[in-house]
């Protein structure tokens, strides 16, 4: 199960859910709504300013939809929704790979913000956040979102404020390693360095004051990464044991899933092994408890995937 934070993603899962192809359950989010020159701004120079009657290609494609206004942002979560999006994403902060905006600016108002929660809620669901900075973040909880994605730049305010407000906090082990994404230029080398910098402090944060956080990835554009997460899973043990990693990938990424509420596109139980939950299940070939790296070679060490009770490989027949 994976949840798609910005793209058109619609149709695959479509597809997914119809078995013309294989694939997880997704969670879509469609296209990530951004102020303009926020991060979800892709436009080319010569596409600004912008008119009502010309719309750049990102947003005809449903990447990223641009809202400068309450009643903006409220409109484009609403198209999101009528799509199917189970939850919304805003971006509220600068990233790596923002065209424009740099990490360190603050995107969105807070009753900016407020509109796409208030949105989202009357259809039963959540707004989750692209943000670095502990001022980002901040404006994010004050406006109701209910989970910081990334969050690597977080101070101990910042985190202890997560933790009483309930905040989830979709972290990734971001370290300058062959898991990193690539970075064309020099401006978004620096970004990403410092983003990486931060993920150490972000993950002790996390757990000094009991935020509750969930396993995610950010791979983007690049399916051999993408097949290699087990990887990720493995970074985690620089700061959680095994067991820790597993339940946070399973059990605890389930409930962040759950929020979706209404929205929810398979409803059921996630991340446990019990009568009535839907029936996902790996059969490692030892003991990732012991030995997490066995999650990092899953054609070799993952002996049977079962997805909803349906076997999709099974090497033990063999």
């Amino acid at each position: 199960s994976v949840r798609d934070l910005g793209s058109p993603s619609f149709g695959l899962k479509m597809a997914i859910d119809r078995d013309v192809v294989v694939g997880p359950r997704i969670w879509p989010s469609g296209a990530m709504i951004s102020q303009s020159g926020g991060h979800g701004d892709f436009r080319m120079l010569h596409e600004v300013p912008a008119t009502p009657d010309r719309l750049s290609y990102p947003e005809r494609m449903g990447m990223s939809a641009i809202a400068d206004s309450p009643d903006e942002v409220r409109k484009r979560t609403r198209e999101q929704l009528l799509q199917g999006a189970s939850q919304i994403k805003l971006t509220v902060g600068g990233g790596v790979s923002s065209p424009y905006g740099p990490i360190d600016t603050v995107q969105l108002s807070v009753p900016e913000i407020r509109a796409a929660v208030e949105a989202a809620s009357s259809w039963g669901t959540y707004v989750t956040v692209h943000a670095y900075t502990p001022e980002a973040i901040r404006n994010a909880i004050e406006g109701g979102a209910k989970v910081i994605d990334h969050g690597q730049l977080a101070d101990e305010a910042t985190a202890k404020l997560m933790a009483e407000t309930g905040t989830w906090w979709s972290l990734q082990p971001f370290l300058a390693d062959e898991m990193a994404n690539a970075q064309p230029d020099a401006a978004g080398r620096a970004q990403a360095a410092e983003v990486r910098a931060g993920t150490d402090n972000a993950y002790r944060l996390a757990k000094k004051f009991g935020v509750k956080v969930a396993f995610g990835t950010d791979i983007l554009f690049d399916g051999a990464r993408a097949a290699r997460q087990g990887a990720q899973l493995q970074t985690m043990t620089r700061w959680y044991t095994p067991a820790e990693v597993l339940k946070m990938a399973t059990a605890d990424n389930a409930a962040l899933l759950a929020l979706s509420d209404r929205r929810n596109p398979y409803p059921g139980k996630l991340g446990v092994v019990e009568v009535g939950a839907l029936a996902d299940l790996l059969l490692v070939d030892g003991d990732p408890t012991a030995d997490i790296s066995l999650l990092s070679d899953p054609a070799k060490n993952l002996l049977v995937i079962m997805k909803d009770g349906r076997i999709f490989k099974n090497s033990l027949k063999n």
